[in-house]
Order: C-alpha cells, then sequence, then structure tokens
C-alpha cells in the first residue's frame, strides 16, 4: 500500500531522518487505524439497492477496556453482529511500489461486548471481548498517554489521519442470484494530511461546536475525492516532547473526524478534551 507518494525519496542528512521519521509514524498509526463496516447500512430505496456503508475507526486501550474509537454515525443503530472490520494487510508498507500486487483480505467479525453512544458529540466506543480476541493484525493505542489534554497545536502542521474513503472502494467480483446481484468490494485506505483552519469565513451549521470541535482543510490526495469514509478516522499528531535519547513513533491522538462541510471544504474533528470526557462518563 502506498502512502503519500509526492513524499521525497532521498536518504541524505537531515532529509532522511525528516523521512525515516515520518515513515515510523506512519507505520505506528496504521496499525491502530482499521475500517468499520455497516452491514446493509446504506440503503437506497428509489434504486432498490442496499449496501455496506464503510467508515473509520482507532483501536484503544482504556481502564482495562480494549475498544474502537469511532462516530457514532459510522455505528448508526447496528447491533454488533451487524459490523464487521478491515484491518492492516501487511507488516510493512510498501513505500517504494516495487510493482507488488496489493494484497485483499476480508473482512472479519471481531468479538463485541458492547457499542457505547454519544450522539450529542457523535462518538461511540465498540467494546470488545478481551479474553475472545485473536491473534489479529491489529495494534491498540493506549490512552489516556497517548490523548492530547487540549485541541490546541503550538505550531501550524498537519494533522494526519488514515481512513477508508468511499472513493477508494472498487468492485472485486460479482454474483447473480434470482432477482438480485451481489457485489463483493475491497476498501483502500488512504492517508490525509489536514492543515488546521482558521475561524471560518461564514457561520457553520449548528453541529459544529467552536468551544469543542477543530476545523481542518480537506485536501484530498485525488481532486475528486470525497470524504465519505474518513468519519470516525483519528486526527493524530506529534507528541511535544519526547523523553530519553532514541527517538521513537509516539503518535498523539488529537481527536476524531465526524463531520464536513463541502461548500468550505473543511472537516470536523472532535477535540481530544471531549474524547477524554466521553470515555471517563462511559467506564
Amino acid at each position: 500500500m502506498l502512502y503519500d507518494p509526492a513524499m521525497p525519496r532521498k536518504t541524505e542528512h537531515p532529509t532522511g531522518s525528516i523521512i525515516v521519521e515520518y515513515r515510523a509514524f506512519i507505520e505506528r498509526i496504521t496499525w491502530y487505524s482499521l475500517g468499520i463496516v455497516n452491514l446493509w447500512a446504506d440503503v437506497n430505496h428509489s434504486e432498490k439497492r442496499m449496501g455496506d456503508a464503510i467508515g473509520s475507526g482507532t483501536a484503544c486501550t482504556w481502564k482495562g477496556h480494549k475498544l474502537i474509537l469511532t462516530a457514532a454515525h459510522v455505528v448508526g443503530n447496528a447491533e454488533p453482529e451487524r459490523l464487521a472490520f478491515l484491518l492492516r494487510v501487511d507488516d510493512a508498507i510498501n513505500w517504494e511500489g516495487m510493482g507488488k500486487p496489493e494484497k485483499v483480505v476480508q473482512r472479519v467479525s471481531l468479538p463485541i461486548e458492547k457499542i457505547v453512544r454519544c450522539k450529542e458529540h457523535d462518538l461511540a466506543a465498540i467494546v470488545l471481548r478481551s479474553d475472545q480476541l485473536a491473534d489479529n493484525r491489529i495494534q491498540f493505542c493506549e490512552l489516556p498517554k497517548q490523548l492530547r489534554r487540549s485541541r490546541t497545536l503550538r505550531t501550524k502542521g498537519k494533522l494526519i489521519l488514515h481512513g477508508f474513503p468511499y472513493d477508494r472502494v472498487f468492485s472485486v467480483s460479482e454474483r447473480r442470484a434470482a432477482n438480485a446481484s451481489v457485489n463483493y468490494l475491497a476498501a483502500k485506505p488512504t492517508i490525509l494530511h489536514a492543515p488546521v483552519a482558521g475561524p471560518p469565513s461564514r457561520p457553520l451549521a449548528s453541529r459544529y461546536n467552536p468551544h469543542r470541535d477543530v476545523l481542518v482543510k480537506y485536501e484530498p490526495p485525488e481532486a475528486n475525492m470525497r470524504p465519505e469514509g474518513f468519519s470516525g478516522a483519528a486526527a493524530w499528531c506529534k507528541r511535544r516532547v519526547h523523553s530519553g535519547t532514541i527517538w521513537t513513533a509516539s503518535p498523539m491522538l488529537f481527536g476524531v473526524q465526524t463531520d464536513a462541510f463541502m461548500t468550505s471544504k473543511l472537516l470536523l474533528i472532535v477535540g481530544a478534551p471531549t474524547i477524554r470526557e466521553f470515555l471517563e462518563q462511559s467506564f
């Protein structure tokens, strides 16, 4: 899987060290990130069509619980058995391409204990049964250790999202049965670099709360890519201070992407303090 192909591939110092750190950062967050498939949630009555809705989530630990943090609208009112997940494909990202064919893996079920929802802030936690988790290709971000305490950045840097945009869903095969056709789809995860935006130039919908949320510019890697599918994805930033003499990738969870304002080309990120409040009240 290729991420940010525009990144330079030189290895000289200091550019080389920056690239190494960037790649280590991306490798780490891809282990935490997964796709969430809401089975048969996409219903089009006029076209008499049903399909799976897709969103994004982040595997986390909180007070001994293992959970998947996402947006509430990604899971909707679905029962646990109506959710499936897309996990990481490879042990390492194929940065250089090398002409290797991309792997396609089946969605998997995970042992869900319950789903905790907060519709007010559009957040949800899919709580897993830790004792029933198999050796899946998934790692868990440690919260609150890796959760930012504020929703501000010292610099004007970009937040990084890893999600499953619907525009990168493609058909693998098709099967016809009686009066219906069944399409088997696959999804490509995508990295999104999102600069923090200034105050909006025009009033936004009431679902934007300036005391809770952060706005970022939507600058997709492909010009016409829609933001659907990034919903529920974590927005990541770097740790401000590193301890020790050896650098390690330490992504900090800055927020969760829940909404989009496409007229203004902005995405809404629910900030870390609200996520902390949601988790503290839920567990």
